[in-house]
């Protein structure tokens, strides 16, 4: 029967890459080389000043990675470079283990050779024990046949060189400032200096949580914004030490001052295991409610991914996320009781992800809602603090007043400082969300009062029979030549205060949905189909009628409504710029037509009272 056959250098070639689709994890796998080798030789000298060198020759495409280890004999090279799958960091941290001898070694010598082989076309080994009579080179193509010399013993430092002669497509990494980033953001909490062409060190060898300060809460805040400002080069805004006994971990998790937006899935970290980092820019590992942090977290108990690339999603890794979660929330709240205009500006920058967060992870809403700020005409103010300015009613409650549309503040806020009320300016995407929820939460202390959908005869009293009989050619006059104009409302009559307001605008949730799917259609967010449909949808809300309240104390209302003949087309200008001035000081947009009506009126009105002001001077 015939066999198959397999290029065995391409199958070294297709597992490297297989193993390690970035191209540039080759450089973490050779100095988590260097660093074990440091370490099993610290394992007979505790004291050895170990070092790592990177070394460029732009003429033969090479990189040398040294190191001034413990080095391998031919029993080693044997063992461990020639077996691809061999572990041979691995399996001399399990034989000192065996003699209870402890050995913070972190890479897979044998396997993290192999990475080297998504960039180069060859790999030289140079390599040494302490005392030993002779260096040994080994050197493979990334074939199954390898060459093995002996070599004078001062041919190489005791120690490991490995020279990686890149293929002519892979020499972008001969650049410098290409290796001290590389280096940054994989082995930058290496415990051992890293040389580049014999300057440096070009990692920072101690994290904050690494220094003697640690324990000093202001210095350890010190240290960690300096760090985090330098890794990240972010503004921060609020700096979160990471210091869990279980699973032990180390690190800093800040929030930046800048926008977050609140469909940004996950949080980023940068994940290391023993002071390498084997997954930048995780968005997995913190929890969905919290895209506005990032930072850096150390965990020695999670288990890498064969690639070393990733962790095992094992009991450990849930009890970190729940842990930094729970980290998160708390410096949060101690934020806010602590420096309260921090928290604010906290919230400004992050208020869509916050609040979007909180409305849609119940757990991390429950834990904030109490400290997330709201707008309201006397400033930002949480709801506890909110309501302790709220009368209570007759049933004991206290009334939640709101408006959802963002723009209506002039007309709701005036209204309500009027009756000697607040009223939350609930324009924000979640924020009527979370009133519900509160009150939800609170459903035998707190009423909610909708402004712009509820006529509320608190606010909005009603007239008594005689004055709605009064004022009904009014209504009627007013309906008339709003539909000649175009505009959908619906006019009642009230009597309200302040007395200046001639007329408001009840809107209910029409205006808020119609200008979320104008702006969908606006950013083409939307798929062709979803954009015909949300054009629809768009155009039925435009068409809803507003609610429109004419004020009874309103001088200019109460003259129209003494006219014997309101409905006379000379008033019809007057009539309609009540409902367009009702509009603008909602800051409602016009559609196109009724902004053409409006200023027609306008410049009718304008023309009126120049013939009158020019009648009067004559």
């Amino acid at each position: 029967m015939p066999k198959m056959r397999a290029s065995f250098q391409g199958l070294v070639r297709v597992l490297a890459k297989s193993l390690y689709p970035e191209p540039d994890v080759f450089v973490r796998e050779l100095l988590q080389n260097a660093h074990d080798s440091i370490q099993l030789r610290r394992v007979e000298h505790a004291e050895w000043a170990g070092e790592i060198r990177i070394d460029v020759d732009e003429r033969a495409r090479t990189l040398s990675f040294s190191d001034n280890g413990t080095g391998m004999d031919q029993r080693d090279i044997e063992d461990f470079l020639s077996v691809i799958g061999s572990t041979g960091t691995g399996s001399r941290a399990q034989e000192l283990a065996a003699r209870d001898v402890a050995v913070a070694t972190i890479g897979q010598f044998g396997i993290g050779l192999l990475s080297a082989f998504v960039v180069a076309e060859r790999i030289d080994v140079y390599t040494r024990k302490p005392d030993a009579a002779q260096t040994w080179r080994w050197t493979t193509h990334g074939g199954e046949d390898y060459d093995l010399v002996a070599l004078p013993a001062d041919a190489q430092p005791p120690g490991t060189r490995v020279v990686v002669t890149l293929a002519p497509d892979q020499t972008a990494f001969l650049d410098d400032h290409r290796l001290r980033q590389t280096v940054r953001r994989y082995a930058d909490l290496l415990p051992f200096p890293i040389l580049l062409d014999g300057f440096g060190p070009i990692n920072a060898v101690n994290a904050p949580w690494h220094e003697p300060g640690w324990r000093d809460p202001v210095e350890r805040d010190r240290l960690l914004t300096a760090f985090l400002s330098q890794r990240y080069a972010d503004s921060l805004l609020l700096v979160i030490p990471v210091d869990l006994p279980h699973p032990r971990t180390l690190g800093g998790l800040y929030v930046a001052a800048r926008y977050a937006p609140g469909g940004q899935a996950g949080g980023l970290v940068d994940l290391f295991q023993a002071r390498m980092c084997i997954r930048p820019n995780d968005r997995e590992l913190l929890p969905e409610w919290a895209p506005f942090v990032r930072g850096i977290a150390d965990c020695p108990e999670l288990q890498p991914t064969a690639a070393r690339d990733n962790v095992l999603r094992d009991s450990v890794y849930h009890a970190l996320r729940e842990a930094l979660g729970k980290t998160i929330v708390t410096a949060l709240l101690e934020l806010a009781a602590r420096d309260r205009p921090r928290f604010l500006r906290l919230c400004d920058w992050h208020q869509d992800a916050l609040k979007g967060m909180a409305a849609q992870h119940r757990e991390f809403g429950a834990a904030v809602l109490d400290a997330l700020p709201f707008a309201t005409s006397q400033g930002q103010l949480t709801l506890p603090e909110y309501l302790t300015r709220q009368w209570p009613e007759p049933n004991g409650k206290r009334p939640l007043y709101f408006f959802t549309h963002e723009a209506d503040a002039n007309q709701f806020y005036l209204l309500c400082q009027a009756r000697g009320v607040l009223a939350i300016n609930a324009g924000g995407a979640f924020d009527e969300t979370l009133l519900h929820r509160y009150v939800s939460q609170h459903p035998d202390q707190v009423d909610l009062k909708p402004l712009d959908r509820l006529a509320d005869p608190t606010l909005y009293p009603p007239l008594d029979a005689a004055a709605q009989v009064r004022y009904a050619p009014l209504l009627r006059a007013m309906d008339r030549a709003l539909a000649e104009a175009g505009a959908a409302a619906r006019t009642q009559i009230r009597q309200f205060q302040p007395a200046s307001l001639s007329a408001v605008v009840l809107s209910g949730q029409r205006l808020t949905a119609f200008d979320r799917m104008e702006q969908m259609l606006e950013k083409s967010l939307l798929t062709n189909e979803l954009a015909e449909l949300a054009g629809e949808v768009r155009d039925r809300l435009r068409d809803q009628p507003l609610d429109l309240l004419l004020n009874a104390a309103h001088p200019l209302v109460r003259r129209l409504g003494e006219l014997p003949d309101p409905d006379h087309p000379r008033y019809r200008p007057v009539l309609t710029g009540l409902y367009y001035g009702a509009l603008l000081n909602a800051r409602h947009r016009l559609t196109p037509a009724a902004a053409r009506h409006f200023h027609t009126d306008l410049q009718a009105l304008l023309a009126a009272h120049v013939d009158l002001q020019t009648r009067h001077d004559a």
